[in-house]
């Protein structure tokens, strides 16, 4: 516990007045997991408020019993001279902050960014998730299907949903015509309508096993950890948007299934421990919500791409 705190104190050292330490749950999984021994330990660049950073948080939560981990708080929010670009918001002047350290390790400044005991460096966080279940040989519950079909087929799909669902979040809140926004949430509700074809409930899904996860699994597996960050902080929309931009099970039985999903996940004691807290994430969300945000995602989004197609030298603020 005592090296991740001190560099989570040497970060915010760094950081102006009111950036946000990590939130009470997900220290307390981290105090369990540097408690161990005799087990693999990592170096773990991340960022509370990252979904990006979460998939990999519910690998190591997953598997905690088999991997040890420093947790080291490597982004937040720099208060930084005027642009020239006029925007009437309060979060105009605020840009992402990198730790050094994580510089360092990833020039790119990246989250989630891993370092094991030889110093060789992981990034990308869906590559993270397989890494770490890799790591520990499955654990108790491997994360990965057993079968190489089955582990194909589910990384195409986790490529899938990362570039529809989860990038089109950043459309409904970066992109400030009603319009796009519009557009976006109902590219969000399409990608999670087919995700729901993968999941038991109404007959549709043919699978053998009838568990609650992606392809009826009975535990989490690759696709449910690239989806979820992003599914947990779907509900910001009705707080920055309106009503239109909620998803609504009674809408379909497709995400019916989707939310009965949700629940699912959100019950796991290993997810729970992971779960930012609900007020202090929608704070941090709001620099996105109104347009202000800059980071390599929000540039891309603002300039017309989408969330995945940011570019590291282009999006990069560096001044």
């Amino acid at each position: 516990m005592a090296s991740r705190t001190l560099s989570r104190l040497r970060l915010h050292k760094s950081l102006a007045p009111g950036a946000k330490e990590m939130s009470t749950s997900i220290e307390q999984a981290v105090a369990t997991a540097q408690s161990s021994s005799g087990k693999p330990k990592l170096t773990y660049y991340s960022a509370w408020f990252c979904p990006f950073a979460h998939r990999t948080t519910l690998a190591l939560e997953r598997h905690r019993g088999h991997v040890a981990y420093d947790w080291v708080e490597a982004l937040g929010w720099e208060k930084r001279s005027k642009t020239q670009e006029e925007i009437a918001t309060k979060h105009e002047n605020w840009y992402h902050f990198k730790h050094p350290d994580l510089m360092t390790h990833n020039p790119l400044g990246m989250v989630p960014t891993l370092v094991d005991s030889e110093e060789h460096v992981i990034t990308e966080s869906i590559t993270a998730i397989e890494y770490v279940d890799e790591l520990v040989h499955g654990g108790d519950d491997s994360i990965m299907a057993q079968a190489a079909h089955e582990r194909a087929q589910e990384r195409v799909w986790a490529g899938h949903m990362a570039k529809t669902a989860c990038s089109k979040y950043y459309g409904v809140l970066v992109r400030q015509m009603e319009s796009e926004q519009l557009e976006a949430f109902g590219e969000i509700e399409a990608a999670l309508e087919k995700f729901a074809t993968m999941l038991p409930g109404d007959g549709s899904h043919k699978s053998m096993v009838t568990g609650p996860f992606f392809n009826g699994r009975e535990h989490p597996g690759l696709v449910d950890l690239t989806l979820f960050p992003w599914a947990w902080r779907f509900p910001v929309f009705e707080t920055y948007r309106d009503a239109r931009f909620k998803i609504d099970p009674d809408k379909s039985p497709g995400l019916a299934k989707y939310t009965a999903w949700l629940a699912a996940m959100c019950a796991r004691d290993d997810v729970a421990r992971t779960l930012p807290a609900w007020d202090e994430y929608l704070d941090h969300i709001g620099r996105y919500a109104d347009g202000s945000a800059r980071s390599k995602v929000a540039n891309a989004v603002r300039d017309g791409r989408e969330a995945h197609q940011y570019d590291d030298e282009k999006d990069d603020v560096k001044e």
